[in-house]
């Protein structure tokens, strides 16, 4: 009966993860460029686990993980010529305080300094470096170059990446490398789209059904418990008086 204590505990535990993972997708489903995240559960079947199963014992067979899903959200116009979407795979190239960051949100402007920059100011690279404004129309052109007056300025620095991304959520819809590459690679089939501005990847109505599905799965798991609490307690207060 402990075991099935166990047992209902460790199902319920995960559902936490999957709630926050469900709630956090929902909060950012009109962040630009916002990837959702996905919970993959894996069976581990090690040594440890089998000697375990074998000898009665509970043993933890799941582990979750959380995966970042980067398909490509829709395309939204807004006739801003400082907004910019990615039409293809890539990243924008953005220098924090951290050192460089990857990001699909192309929500930019320029600053007082006339830096192209992101909403939080962060400097977007260009393949010299930040990328300098003067005062006049900017027309960015598919392949990324920028244009000012009809004279060219700079060109977008735009990367991609060996798959699986080897990317991690910094916040302020940046991502870092988890492990060390060589080199960014060139972005490749990819196309700028001045003007436009790409929507996040969640899809709400999917995303609630998630929340409604975990939720009735959490209360299985409390009503499982339950079921074994009243079991327990009848055999130490029932059948253990005789």
């Amino acid at each position: 009966m402990i075991r099935g204590l166990y047992r209902a505990a460790s199902g319920m535990l995960p559902q936490y993860l999957q709630e926050e993972i469900a709630a956090n997708n929902l909060a950012n489903v009109n962040t630009t460029g916002f990837k959702k995240d996905v919970v993959h559960f894996r069976q581990l079947l090690d040594s440890q686990i089998l000697v375990a199963a074998l000898s009665g014992q509970p043993g933890d067979v799941n582990a979750e993980e959380v995966i970042t899903n980067f398909e490509q959200g829709e395309l939204r116009r807004t006739d801003n010529p400082l907004d910019v979407a990615l039409d293809g795979p890539g990243f924008f190239v953005v220098l924090t305080p951290n050192g460089e960051r990857l990001t699909r949100n192309g929500n930019f402007m320029m600053n007082a300094e006339g830096e192209l920059v992101t909403a939080d100011g962060y400097a977007v690279q260009g393949e010299g470096g930040p990328i300098q404004l003067f005062p006049g129309d900017v027309e960015i052109r598919p392949d990324g170059t920028i244009y000012q007056n009809g004279v060219e300025v700079d060109h977008l620095k735009i990367v991609d990446l060996p798959r699986p991304y080897p990317l991690q959520k910094e916040g302020h819809n940046l991502f870092r490398l988890i492990r060390q590459i060589p080199d960014f690679n060139e972005a490749k089939d990819v196309q700028v789209r001045q003007g436009f501005l790409e929507e996040s990847n969640v899809n709400p109505i999917t995303e609630m059904i998630r929340l409604i599905s975990i939720s009735k799965a959490f209360q299985a798991g409390q009503r499982a418990i339950h079921a074994q609490d009243r079991t327990l307690d009848r055999a130490v207060n029932t059948v253990g008086r005789y």
